[in-house]
């Protein structure tokens, strides 16, 4: 007997004719019209069925994609276990991934791993694998399949397809490097912070939950938070630096437990491990010492100051700090950073006004905090007033295990001499005060070479090793010092001269250099020092040189009554 068939009457596209022109026509998006006396096929409830998909998906995809709620994952490496926890989540294909109990994968269990890969996998290769939650259809149950005709057999086919989600792994592009587990994944969080391609290699229909490094066939560490972002419709200012800032502390847990492990404390550099940090996040307490000034976490040319703040503040300014741009730790580039410590509002009312300046009416400086600058290398004094050192000491005991937090202080017109304030015509901008330093400046904060030299060797160092022996000589190393002790050059000429002019003449010494220096003539003087005869008489020599130089008449008087 001949198989029965079934044409369909009429042109299939006559209906549609003139909808291109007024029309956008996506095929996938076409439904079944039902009426009565239609033979219904397969194929009809398959279309509506694919209808109803893309209409959810799209959907999904106006909502965004990502975590939703849940799906924490770890991994035990002694047990070679993978735990999923429940929760759900959007794929950027439009799907909901829902995971209703916990997951647990057994990464040693090769063998049921090569059967649901098709007898693949039987080993791992060395990589980093992106783990993954993606979409899956299951077949389930049997159907019986009735002949078309009765000369045909009967079949089975399965009767449904259940929707479900499974955990996987996806190589990824990225060599895993002979390095501590840390410092793979600090460079990590470089390498993936909005790497839009190798993203790219994750399936439309999954959702990254991590990153899994595999040697000698062998699961090694998880990094749960690289590849992991929250629910996001569309990408908004500081959502890459809001998935740094959690990387960042997960890592710096992690470096912080292992250090510890090892006999170690939290102060190093954050160059040891990260070359990329966020603009907000947390640092070790230990590498921090607000009494003496100091502070190892930063790179020496950065600004970094300290200051109390109240807890309830805390969560708004972090937010706003998410908007600024990472800190590259390569780029050698100053920066201003702000170390916040986290107080009650009693502590905090207690101890900002030990560290609160009085209003200043001469300069127009209202009452507020005074930040305590902090540097790699300290050079004392460090704090601005007299109670300093002992108010810090108290925050520091109030702070307790609460870590501090950094944050970087972003560009404002008043610290880059920017103003948009029109000053009434006559009127002068008031110069400011000596020694005063204005939010930006470092105020001393990077020591540059003759600030060096200075805290080692100044006018102060050499009146100790050669005091004045009068009021004479009281009087000129005053005047000296309050005029050229903050040259470094000048002290170094002047501190010359003294290892050329003997102790018993120090009676004209500190008069004669302030003369000298006033007149800027220390460089010929020492020079003229320097050319003379060993064994020539020192005052004799103190007055030839000065006749030369036109010293004041008075002291090649007094030099020439020394002359044997």
């Amino acid at each position: 007997m001949s198989e029965i068939l079934f044409q369909p009457l009429g042109n299939p596209t006559a209906a549609g004719e003139g909808l291109s022109t007024i029309a956008d026509i996506d095929p996938r998006l076409t439904r079944t019209h039902y009426f009565d006396g239609r033979l219904l096929t397969a194929e009809d409830l398959t279309r509506d069925q694919i209808y109803l998909d893309q209409r959810l998906r799209e959907l999904g995809r106006v909502l965004g994609s990502g975590i939703m709620s849940g799906l924490e994952l770890s991994f035990d490496r002694f047990t070679g276990l993978l735990t999923l926890q429940p929760g759900q989540a959007l794929t950027p294909a439009g799907r909901v991934l829902e995971l209703g109990s916990q997951l647990i994968v057994n990464l040693g269990d090769r063998a049921l791993i090569s059967q649901l890969n098709d007898g693949n996998y039987r080993r791992f290769n060395r990589a980093l694998y992106a783990v993954v939650l993606r979409y899956a259809d299951v077949a389930t149950d049997i159907a019986e399949v009735f002949p078309k005709d009765l000369g045909a057999r009967r079949g089975s086919e399965y009767a449904l397809i259940t929707e479900s989600v499974q955990l996987g792994l996806v190589p990824l592009p990225i060599p895993l490097p002979q390095q501590s587990a840390l410092q793979i994944r600090a460079r990590l969080m470089r390498e993936l912070l909005g790497n839009e391609q190798l993203l790219g290699l994750l399936p439309e229909d999954a959702v990254g939950l991590g990153v899994l490094a595999i040697q000698n066939d062998t699961p090694q560490w998880l990094d749960a938070e690289l590849l992991r972002q929250p629910m996001r419709a569309e990408p908004a200012l500081g959502d890459l630096q809001s998935d740094l800032a959690r990387q960042y502390e997960l890592l710096l847990a992690d470096i912080l437990s292992a250090r510890r492990s090892g006999g170690l404390n939290g102060d190093f550099h954050a160059a040891d491990y990260f070359s990329l940090l966020p603009p907000v996040g947390t640092l070790p307490k230990e590498a921090l010492d607000p009494v003496n000034g100091r502070q190892g976490y930063f790179p020496e040319n950065y600004k970094v100051a300290i200051a109390p703040i109240r807890q309830s503040d805390v969560a708004l300014i972090q937010t706003e700090s998410l908007k600024l741009p990472p800190i590259d730790l390569t780029s050698g580039e100053p920066l201003d950073l702000v170390v916040l410590v986290p107080l009650s509002n009693l502590d905090y009312g207690h101890y900002a006004a030990q560290l609160e300046r009085n209003i200043d009416p001469l300069n127009r400086r209202l009452p507020q905090i005074d930040l305590l600058k902090l540097k790699l290398y300290p050079v004392r004094p460090v704090h601005a007033l007299d109670t300093d050192a002992a108010a810090w000491s108290g925050i520091w005991d109030r702070l307790g295990d609460t870590p501090p937090f950094y944050l970087r202080r972003p560009t404002r017109a008043a610290e880059t001499a920017v103003s948009g304030i029109v000053l009434a015509l006559g009127s002068t901008v008031p110069a400011p005060a000596v020694g005063e330093t204005g939010p930006a400046d470092s105020g001393g904060m990077i020591q540059d070479a003759d600030s060096q030299f200075l805290s080692r060797l100044n006018l102060t160092t050499l009146s100790g090793l050669r005091p004045p022996v009068n009021a004479e000589g009281d009087t000129a190393l005053a005047a000296l010092t309050a005029a050229h002790g903050g040259s470094a050059n000048r002290v170094q000429l002047i501190a010359g001269i003294l290892l050329r002019i003997e102790r018993e003449y120090d009676a004209l010494s500190w008069p004669t250099l302030l003369a000298l220096a006033n007149a800027d003539q220390l460089t010929p003087f020492l020079q003229g020092l320097v050319d003379a005869a060993p064994a020539t008489n020192t005052p004799a020599t103190v007055v030839a040189v000065g006749t030369e130089l036109n010293l004041d008449a008075n002291l090649l008087n007094q030099w020439s009554s020394l002359v044997a």
